[in-house]
Order: C-alpha cells, then structure tokens, then sequence
C-alpha cells in the first residue's frame, strides 16, 4: 500500500532492529573490549584469542558493571568488578571462588560479523539474521583503491540522517567545500527495486565545487552523482566529473562514499563512512586533503541535524514535516522504512 506522503513525514522514525548495522571498523577493535549503543542497546564487542568477534550485551549479569569496561582473558571476556568471564555465546563460564554457575548469569549474544574491515551487528531476532543480506562495504578493502573513514556522532534520529543524505540540494547552502552549481537545478532522477533506492543527477557545462578543484580539476565539467540507498542502514554515494560536452560518465567514479547508518538512541545515530578513490593512491597528501575536506562536510551535518534535532524535540504540536519537490527520493526511503517498521511490528506480536 502506498501511504500519503502526510502519512511519511514523522520528524522521528522507530527504531529497526531486524537490520545489521555497522557496529565499527576492524581497526576500533584491538586488545581492549568496546562498547557501543545500537538501537538502544549497550553492546560490547571483543576479539577472541584467534582475533574472531564477539558481541555481548553489555552489562554483566551480576550486578550489570559494563564488561566493556573488563578485559580479554583468551577466548574470555572478564568484568572488571568480581571477575566473571563470559564466552563469545554470552555464557558465564567462570566465577571466582564459585564453581556452579546458574544460566541465568548468561548475557545476551548478538549475530556478528566481520566483513571488509567492518564489524556489523544483527540487534534484531538471531534467527533472522542472514548474512547474505549484509550491506556492501567492499570499496573500503580494494587494493587499488585508496580510503579514509572515520566516524561521527549525528545528535538526531536516523530517518533526519537519510533525509539528509537523500537531498544533496543542501550542500550549496551547508558545505563550502561540496557546494557547487548545478545540483539545485538539474533534476534528480530516482527508481525503486524493493527495498533499495537508486538516484542519479547530471550536471552539464558547471564549475566544479572545491572538492574537485583541491584535487587538480578546473574548468567546465559535466559531473554527476548517484546513490544506491538500502533503508534504514546503508547509503553508496559517487561522484565523478569529465570535461564539458561529453554525453556518458566515465566507467569509474572520480570517488566513492560508503555510509553505515546505525542508530544509537531514538535521537542519536552513528555515523561510518569512508571514502575511497581510484588515483593517486599512494599519494598521503591527497589522502589527507580528501579526509580533511570529508570531516569538514560531515562537521557541517552535525551541526545542522543537532539544530533540527533541538527544534523537533521542543514542537510539541505533533505537526508533520513537509516535503519540496527535491524530496522526492527521500519520501520513497521513507515509505520503505514504514513498510519495515510495520512488517517489524506484525513479526514481535506474532
């Protein structure tokens, strides 16, 4: 059934947890256990003795001290308070001074998996987490592409996040070094497959805004860009530029943008990216002007979605968004997201 928009335009989304998230990059997790919120869930991930990951809820069944804040004994996790230890299936298998352990000091185990350098997490239902559904990060362990990520901290909903991603006719108003002519005025063209969201823009004859020219490029260019977008998690963005007056992109994107979105709490989300390009790949300069250029922008989208974040929490009139014309691909991810948040529903009553 296809709602009204009306219907769509929650400022906040509820959360979805029959997904994997991105729960953190390989490199974040080393010989400490760490520990994030997903969909409001404390998690504490760690490396085992044969460096394989686990996931476990974060409180030690005892007295719910963070074991993220224990340390790894081998295959173990030990709580920094009495030292109980914990295997990777959440099970206490160790308590000193104390030989029977009960199973109701188990904690709870989440579906992990790493892929590509990225630790994603299933919070949802275990039996439905599939890892042939994980999302696509494979760009960020190309070796003849070069990449920089990072990870940033969005005070807002999630669904505030995609809108944002979703409208790149922001940029020329928020982000000095993306914003350029030609995304305002040419059109968007979007299609729907399922679940995921394809757009694509061209930009004919325009001067290129500030990402390109720090790499090199000026003059009159034909640039474009395009998404691929799985809701709630996932966003591919590229973009690429060639000389005006071409009829057809190049084969390869000038760079590509991978983005994990993963929500934290109701009003906060984590933010992965990383960045990837196919020249120049030994060059550390360019690798740090496109890092330096790329916290920049996202800088930038923290402090707008903190605004609007700020804004919606005191409204109180219940009112819906509105939507322009250049939110049309957005309104189609929010569409996918309601059938989500409902399927979700029907399947927790079940």
């Amino acid at each position: 059934m296809l709602l009204p928009d009306k219907d769509i335009l929650s400022p906040l989304a509820p959360l979805i947890r029959g997904q994997w998230y991105v729960a953190a990059f390989h490199d974040e997790v080393t010989t400490a256990p760490l520990g994030r919120k997903i969909c409001n869930e404390p998690i504490v991930l760690y490396r085992r003795g044969n460096g394989a990951i686990a996931a476990l809820e974060d409180r030690c069944s005892h007295r719910r001290y963070p074991l993220s804040r224990g340390k790894i004994a081998g295959d173990l996790l030990q709580c920094g308070y009495h030292g109980a230890c914990f295997n990777a299936e959440g099970q206490c298998v160790a308590i000193p001074g104390q030989e029977a352990i009960p199973a109701s000091l188990n904690v709870r185990a989440y579906p992990v998996v790493e892929r590509d350098g990225v630790i994603f997490v299933w919070p949802g239902d275990p039996a439905e987490a599939d890892p042939q559904s994980l999302p696509d990060w494979h760009i960020n362990a190309v070796v003849d592409w070069a990449t920089v990520r990072g990870v940033h901290h969005m005070p807002a909903n999630y669904q505030l996040v995609l809108d944002n991603l979703l409208d790149l006719t922001h940029v020329q108003f928020v982000h000095q070094n993306l914003g350029g002519p030609g995304v305002a005025e040419s059109p968007l063209e979007f299609s729907v497959d399922g679940d995921v969201v394809n757009t694509f823009r061209m930009m004919r004859n325009v001067e290129l805004p500030g990402i390109f020219k720090a790499l090199g490029k000026t003059g009159k260019f034909d640039r474009w860009q395009r998404q691929i977008v799985r809701a709630p998690s996932y966003v591919y963005f590229e973009a690429g530029a060639e000389a005006a007056g071409a009829n057809d992109p190049p084969r390869e994107p000038h760079h590509v943008v991978v983005q994990g979105i993963t929500p934290e709490t109701d009003t906060t989300t984590h933010y992965f990216w990383a960045t990837a390009r196919h020249f120049a790949i030994d060059d550390a300069a360019i690798s740090a002007t496109m890092r330096a250029i790329t916290v920049d922008a996202f800088d930038e989208d923290v402090a707008v979605l903190a605004a609007q974040q700020r804004s919606i929490d005191r409204d109180h009139t219940g009112r819906p968004l509105n939507a322009f014309a250049c939110d049309a691909a957005g309104l189609a991810v929010r569409r996918i997201l309601a059938r989500l948040i409902t399927a979700e529903t029907v399947r927790q009553r079940a």
